[in-house]
């Protein structure tokens, strides 16, 4: 092992993945810690809460250096991910290619972000937590953070379809005439607004449920509510990531998705489809560490 300055700025004797430090930190809200839920007797610096979203994200991209580990799990699901893409596993049969699908998705959108989350959470607290650790505490929540993502997506989808469905049912139960006729997709287009109002709201509010779950070790529906406080607080931070979250995967997406117009391009956009998949889901996984950054600073604020 060797002494360095770990991301949150302080002396460390770790080697990143190789270090020898164990227990994987638990963080959650001052009025939820035992004893005083001050930064100092928790161990995390001021310098960690006055970061900006884009030092968050530098400091994410730094901390895989230290953490080759992440990019080695996220770079075997991306690899199985591209094989599946363009049929590569011929020699499987078509049931095993769907397991293997859904676990690769389910490793990826649960796994990756359990873990990562643990990483940073070690890191902000200097106490940074081994592979082994890391691992076990995102087996260890997983059924608690699958039980989140359900209600999640119940949530998101009932409350919507019943704010949106008097309309819907007033549009199919009256009599259809001319004029009628002509007003249904503005009809359909304003009933898709009001679905997608309260989706989008919910789905930003629940957002960070899946980091108070890992790091704060917090039950499903308390997970929630923290997320929902967190949102609240931090709102023009967490739609800053939103937009660019958006932009870069549109900036990835377009190129590949432009028409192949002729030889030359039919044959580069497959490429084109691979490389921008692959490093759109590698940013996903900055993006984790940096919904982990953000998750430790507002519920310690």
């Amino acid at each position: 092992m060797s002494e360095h300055t770990d991301s949150a700025g302080r002396s460390a004797s770790t080697s990143g993945d190789t270090t020898t430090c164990g227990v994987a930190p638990t963080i959650k809200a001052r009025e939820d810690v035992d004893g005083c839920g001050c930064l100092e007797c928790r161990n995390i610096e001021t310098t960690t809460t006055n970061r900006t979203v884009l030092d968050a994200l530098v400091w994410s991209v730094r901390l895989f250096r230290s953490y080759p580990s992440i990019l080695a799990f996220a770079g075997v699901i991306i690899f199985t991910n591209r094989l599946l893409e363009i049929d590569s596993i011929t020699v499987l049969p078509t049931p095993a290619i769907g397991v293997i699908e859904a676990v690769t998705a389910f490793a990826f959108i649960i796994s990756i972000r359990a873990y990562v989350g643990t990483i940073v959470a070690g890191e902000l607290t200097g106490e940074p937590v081994t592979i082994r650790e890391g691992l076990r505490r995102s087996i260890v929540r997983t059924p608690a953070l699958v039980g989140v993502i359900i209600v999640i997506v119940f949530v998101v989808m009932t409350v919507p379809f019943f704010v949106s469905f008097p309309l819907f049912l007033l549009v199919g139960v009256t009599p259809a005439t001319p004029v009628e006729m002509v007003s249904f997709p503005v009809a359909a287009a304003v009933g898709g607004v009001i679905f997608a109002v309260p989706f989008l709201f919910l789905l930003f509010k629940f957002w960070f449920a899946p980091e108070a779950c890992v790091i704060g070790q917090y039950g499903p529906i308390e997970s929630l509510w923290v997320s929902w406080r967190i949102t609240t607080n931090y709102r023009r931070k967490i739609l800053l990531i939103a937009v660019i979250a958006i932009g870069s995967a549109l900036s990835l997406y377009l190129p590949a998705a432009f028409p192949e117009t002729g030889t030359r391009l039919a044959l580069v956009s497959p490429v084109l489809d691979i490389i921008s998949s692959s490093v759109s889901e590698l940013l996903s996984v900055v993006w984790a560490s940096a919904y982990a950054h953000i998750y430790v600073q507002g519920i310690v604020s």
